[in-house]
């Protein structure tokens, strides 16, 4: 007689082993950022304590561009709204960028499962492009970086996803991403086109693609115009940076600058070049070898087209300098999550279930 109360608790019990599962990158980014901290980490640059002060600039006085530079302005608006609740103080700008940071690998998560990817290769996914250094350590500091790259990055596995109701969320998730870092602009571009495309094509009307379409572009056209009402010229921005950059960096030769981003990829998150050497593996084995790379063209030439975009800016003296590898979070969490999938494809046709996960959890 406890049948009917046992088939009773099984949805239940899927539905807490799902959550669990959801909750294990986020776990796992907590106790490395925790541990950063044990181990003395304080800052990033000074662009932590610069960004904090114009965040509490704008929490006294809010206004569209808080920063008056070349710096996007929706980090200052959700770190000033954040002050204006709590208070104008260096720990409340710290504990924002906690609290984004940890959850930035629950975007990952949803992303990959909307590509139908199974969950415990999206659980690793998510957790592997959360842990590399550079994940962690901006994680912990009040930058952008980390929570803009996770967006991005999400926002690339929503659109191919290739399902209307996510259209939306990839374009939303594009908008916050490009109103914080301009190496997601492409993605942005990218997902704009693609769903733009998807709405002129479809036989019947996707509104969503539209909508998703508009979010993804309003972002660089937003900015764009806000830099040619208040500073006359449009690619202000632009000029800024590359005067910037010319005055205090120095030329290097050319070469230099086509190898700059490849190499700071290959020098501090190398792990990301292995795992996703795994991903070609995994994907040239699978049983449906063409469809699941017809997956993941979106994602990975989203990835190449963030990497083009640095190169050609730091050719243009346009892309920072310092500390290359942050730019690049966007690349390694695609990357992450392409080469764990790749990895539990590969353990799963040898060996089964229980060795993928400790496989992907490795």
């Amino acid at each position: 007689h406890h049948g009917p109360d046992r088939l009773a608790l099984m949805p239940e019990r899927r539905l807490a082993s799902r959550v669990l599962l959801a909750a294990v990158p986020v776990a796992l980014k907590i106790v490395a950022m925790l541990w950063a901290r044990h181990c003395g980490f304080e800052q990033v640059s000074d662009d932590d304590y610069a960004r904090t002060v114009i965040a509490q600039t704008f929490a006294h006085a809010p206004h569209l561009d808080p920063s008056g530079t070349s710096w996007l302005p929706f980090p200052f608006w959700i770190y000033g709204a954040a002050m204006l609740a709590l208070g104008r103080s260096l720990e409340v700008a710290r504990g924002l960028a906690f609290v984004l940071g940890a959850l930035a690998p629950l975007v990952l998560y949803a992303g990959l499962r909307s590509m139908q990817i199974p969950r415990i290769a999206a659980a690793g996914g998510a957790a592997f492009a959360s842990l590399t250094p550079w994940s962690v350590w901006l994680a912990l500091a009040p930058v952008p970086e980390a929570w803009s790259g996770a967006c991005a990055a999400a926002a690339l596995f929503f659109v191919a996803s290739r399902e209307a109701r996510f259209a939306p969320v990839a374009g939303a998730l594009s908008l916050v991403a490009a109103l914080s870092r301009y190496e997601t602009w492409p993605i942005a571009a990218l997902v704009a086109c693609v769903c733009a495309l998807r709405f002129l094509r479809a036989e019947v009307e996707r509104a969503l693609d539209a909508v998703a379409a508009l979010l993804a572009a309003a972002g660089p056209i937003f900015w764009l115009a806000n830099n040619a009402i208040a500073h006359g010229d449009a690619l202000h921005f632009v000029a800024r940076v590359t005067a910037y950059r010319r005055a205090n960096a120095g030329a290097l030769p050319i070469g230099a600058r086509l190898l700059e981003y490849p190499r700071a990829l290959a020098k501090d998150a190398p792990e990301t070049i292995a795992i996703a050497l795994a991903g070609v593996l995994g994907a040239s084995r699978a049983q449906a070898v063409r469809e699941t790379w017809r997956r993941w063209v979106l994602p990975l030439g989203g990835a190449a087209l963030v990497l083009a975009f640095l190169i050609y800016g730091d050719l243009r003296d346009g892309a920072q300098r310092h500390d290359a590898a942050r730019a690049l979070l966007p690349v390694i969490a695609v990357l992450g999550g392409f080469g764990a999938v790749g990895l539990e494809t590969l353990v799963r046709g040898r060996r089964g279930r229980v060795p993928a996960v400790a496989a992907v959890a490795a």
